[in-house]
């Protein structure tokens, strides 16, 4: 069943209008919350701005890169992805918090893909803006932006194209 998902998974550019409700959203994070981390510090955080709430979708929106914003705004839900740069333990710099970030959005897309939820991840936006509209304190990193819905049905699936295994795992060195 987890190769079907993984598989099943792709980035789409169009979305239907159906909107997804607000319990089911939690349901994905409340899955997606036992990712794993670095000393289990959990540094992601997120902003989630289902379509309903105009005025934080809008801000979202307004922090993304032109073409992406072309597309996204038909989507039912925009997350703004967050991580948080030190250890709350020790203050000291957390170098694997973006990657823990990453892991936990893998395992939400995963569960959203179960329900037929599809993601679309965009780095395509401006980070500074991101920072400015919602407040972001110093020692967070704004880092993604997602697109989260329901696929437009009248789409056909985009076939994606992955490298081989021989252009990315090597055995002796890096390149061999």
């Amino acid at each position: 069943m987890l190769n079907e998902l993984i598989e099943k998974r792709y980035s789409p550019y169009s979305f239907s209008d159906r909107q997804i409700e607000k319990e089911t959203i939690y349901k994905l994070f409340d899955a997606a919350r036992f990712s794993p981390s670095s000393y289990n510090e959990q540094p992601w955080r997120f902003i989630v701005a289902p379509k309903s709430n105009e005025e934080t979708y809008n801000n979202i929106l307004e922090t993304l890169v032109d073409v992406n914003r072309e597309w996204a705004k038909q989507v039912s839900v925009l997350i703004l992805t967050i991580s948080q740069n030190e250890f709350s333990k020790n203050g000291k710099k957390n170098y694997h918090s973006e990657y823990d970030l990453g892991q936990f959005v893998a395992y939400l897309t995963l569960k959203a893909i179960e329900q037929d939820i599809y993601v679309h991840q965009m780095a395509g936006f401006s980070r500074e803006k991101a920072v400015e509209l919602f407040k972001i304190p110093e020692g967070y990193t704004p880092v993604t932006v997602i697109a989260l819905g329901y696929k437009n049905e009248n789409d056909e699936d985009k076939i994606k194209q992955r490298k081989e295994l021989n252009e990315i795992v090597f055995e002796n060195f890096f390149g061999k």
